[in-house]
């Protein structure tokens, strides 16, 4: 993959976990969703179940 479509992704990624952050959780009542790490991956994970709602894998 070339450098310029590498950094397209990676803008495209985390514009999708800024969407995302700050939203109630589906899963649980009291749970709303913060940027972290899950798995060793960039994620958008509830902050009162923990589950993850969405998750980023990089490019080696």
């Amino acid at each position: 993959m070339a450098h310029s479509q590498r950094t397209r992704a990676n803008d495209q990624n985390g514009t999708l976990l800024a969407i995302l952050e700050g939203r109630s959780c589906p899963l649980c009542s009291d749970g709303e969703l913060e940027r972290s790490i899950y798995k060793d991956n960039r994620a958008v994970v509830c902050d009162g179940c923990g589950t993850p709602q969405a998750q980023v894998w990089s490019v080696s």
